[in-house]
């Protein structure tokens, strides 16, 4: 899928939908609460007021001996007070059904006009609560009273449609209003972000130069991410810069040999031709070499992100390492020994450790005198495994041993055959892709160099 076929999707779009969404939610919790409140607080509420004007009702029963001309005009008098009351709360006063009884039979009652409206007057042969009716039932039996009284439930209004319609208007009317508020505050939020890619978009590929430190903590994380990517980039293509200057500088002198030599084969004498024959070996042998060394650098300078690492086994690597090695040291009638354990298991990336324990074995037979001993030795201690490689060879004075590790640096006097240079560097950057460390010292008896490189277990 090209970048052209990549759905488009709007962040922005989508943080203010969600903005929208949570509110839609925040009103449905709302509506959900004042339902709740509606069905179970309002019906405790109606309910105790219905049980506390029944007792009314049948106190006034009492005062007036149940008189039916006297208790009419009480009722009303009393009925047209609690709608004085939900009047003054700004409520619409629910319907109420009222009866006094004495001794079973009805004395005076209340009804309510229900003509034009759905609701139903309750059954009185059977009295009591239901779906749209709260009852209650007081009684005077020294006297002969019972006083019942129906309230509508409440919530009725609320479920109908016009209820719904009063609890949907505020969000009907409140989201335009919030919409435009919202999309000039994200619009402001999200210019900073924007601003940042305007900064990258204006870059040329050349220039990787650190973004500037932004002020706001959200956006803190994407500028570091930009500037690490930015910075290894720069180091990656400093050592591309770096390998071919490397490799100018290091070819200048093989490849001017070998043209020599390739010009000097077709001398009469038959001595020139053969030291242009050697001439132009050699001139091979150290193009070679360079080159493998200025390969292997730059592998070894690979980011250590790239660095894959396998379940290996170090002891069978530098065994096979070290059969490699075998012609060149009876070339050299130098003597190698190993001392290693039969097997220790490693996480490793094989190239890498490959070419640190050939440049240190190389090394190793190159500088020492001929019928010279090389000492290979694997040993686990405090949590790593030390490589070791002693030779007897003139070795490193101390105040030169941090400089060898530089590219291309050769001590004065240096005549062991054709090198570049590279060789502890590529050591050192092949360790440092392990997490290793890599010293110097003094071989055996004080003579010659020991290289220690600590592999840590972890």
């Amino acid at each position: 899928m090209t970048a052209a076929e990549v759905p488009q999707r709007s962040l922005f779009r989508r943080s203010l939908g969600a903005v929208f969404c949570v509110l839609f939610l925040i009103w449905l919790v709302l509506v959900a609460r004042e339902l709740i409140d509606i069905r179970v607080l309002q019906v405790r509420n109606g309910q105790a007021e219905n049980i506390l004007w029944a007792e009314l009702v049948l106190e006034r029963a009492r005062g007036t001996q149940a008189d039916a001309a006297a208790l009419r005009p009480a009722l009303l008098a009393l009925e047209g007070m609690r709608e004085r009351e939900w009047q003054l709360k700004g409520h619409r006063t629910p319907f109420r059904v009222l009866q006094v009884l004495s001794h079973g039979e009805v004395v005076a009652e209340f009804l309510p006009d229900l003509s034009g409206r759905s609701r139903v007057l309750p059954q009185e042969s059977e009295p009591g609560q239901d779906e749209r009716w709260l009852y209650t039932e007081v009684r005077d039996d020294a006297r002969g009273l019972v006083v019942r009284r129906w309230q509508e439930r409440p919530g009725d209004w609320h479920f109908s449609l016009a209820g719904l319609s009063y609890y949907a208007r505020p969000l009907l009317y409140g989201l335009p209003l919030l919409a435009l508020p919202l999309w000039l505050l994200f619009r402001l939020g999200f210019a900073p972000l924007k601003r940042i890619g305007d900064q990258i978009s204006a870059r040329s590929a050349q220039d990787l130069t650190p973004l500037p430190a932004t002020r706001y903590v959200e956006l803190a994380p994407l500028v570091n991410a930009v500037n690490s990517l930015m910075a290894r980039l720069q180091q990656r293509l400093d050592r591309e810069h770096e390998f071919l200057a490397d490799a100018a500088h290091e070819l200048k002198t093989p490849l001017a040999v070998i043209q020599l030599g390739a010009e000097g084969l077709d001398q009469p004498d038959g001595r020139a031709r053969d030291e242009a024959r050697e001439r132009l070996r050699l001139g091979v042998q150290r193009a070679t070499h360079t080159v493998h060394q200025l390969l292997a650098l730059a592998r070894s300078g690979a980011d250590t992100l790239d660095l894959s690492k396998v379940r290996l086994d170090l002891a069978e690597l530098v065994r096979e390492r070290i059969a490699l090695a075998v012609d060149l040291a009876l070339r050299r009638r130098v003597e190698l020994e190993l001392v290693a354990p039969e097997q220790r298991l490693m996480w490793l990336n094989r190239e890498s450790l490959c070419s640190l324990v050939d440049n240190l074995v190389d090394n190793a037979i190159k500088y020492s005198p001929a019928g010279g001993h090389v000492t290979v030795t694997l040993a686990e201690a405090a949590g790593a495994v030390t490589l070791t490689v002693s030779d007897a060879g003139p070795g490193i004075p101390p105040e030169l041993r941090e400089r060898v590790f530089e590219r291309f640096v050769r001590l004065q006097g240096d005549q062991h055959g054709p090198g570049s240079g590279l060789g502890l560097t590529i050591v050192e950057r092949a360790a440092a892709q392990h997490g290793a460390t890599v010293k110097l010292r003094d071989g055996p008896g004080g003579r010659g160099l020991t290289v220690c490189v600590s592999l840590p277990l972890a």
